[in-house]
């Protein structure tokens, strides 16, 4: 096959390029998509000084994030929570062992039955939907 003299000739006078440029691109992710959560290195914390960020550590964008409020009740029971477990006597004698361990199960009831209530407002919301 012959290639013809002339568009080898036009192939060889050079061509001015344009001062700018028009260039797209087109993703099949969006933008929001393509974003990464921030780094955050790994800490090592003495356990009696934990900051109380660090109890939300696990919410993210979208799971906890901007906080509704669910999850500012559950940081109130959280804080709750730790408040009563720095007020519980020490395990230094038998009166205060049992004395903490009496404090300790009432607590454990309280959360039971706020979990069961929970759970019934849950289950009435669904029966409603329903």
């Amino acid at each position: 096959m012959q290639i013809p003299e002339e568009r080898i000739e036009s192939a060889k006078i050079p061509m001015e390029e344009p001062k700018t440029k028009t260039v797209e691109i087109q993703t099949m992710f969006r933008d929001g998509e393509a974003q990464t959560d921030p780094y955050s290195p790994e800490t090592i914390l003495e356990t009696n000084d934990i900051p109380e960020v660090l109890s939300i550590k696990n919410f993210k964008f979208g799971s906890g994030l901007p906080a509704s409020m669910a999850e500012m009740e559950l940081i109130e029971q959280m804080r709750e929570k730790r408040a009563f477990e720095n007020a519980l006597p020490p395990t230094s004698d038998e009166a205060c062992f049992n004395l903490r361990r009496k404090l300790m199960e009432e607590q454990e009831f309280r959360e039971w039955g706020k979990r069961e209530d929970d759970i019934k407002r849950l289950q009435n919301e669904r029966l409603n939907l329903l």
